[in-house]
């Protein structure tokens, strides 16, 4: 087992789960505030999602790389 490529996957799951926590509460205060532009918001939710994602297949590769 390669602990390297290991620690790698748990720090990218890590990195997911608290940019999905931050995505979630900018989601919040931009819903709740009227002057954000909704394209604004749908595009950085986008961007957001796609970041996350990103993360997540890196967390999974590198799982699957450490052993």
């Amino acid at each position: 087992m390669i602990y390297e490529n290991l620690f790698y996957s748990i720090l990218c799951g890590i990195l997911a789960f608290g940019y999905y926590k931050t995505h979630k509460w900018w989601r919040e205060g931009r819903d709740e505030n009227p002057f954000f532009y909704k394209l604004d918001t749908n595009i950085g939710t986008f961007k957001d999602w796609v970041i996350i994602i990103a993360l997540v297949i890196t967390s999974i590769i590198f799982f699957f790389k450490s052993f």
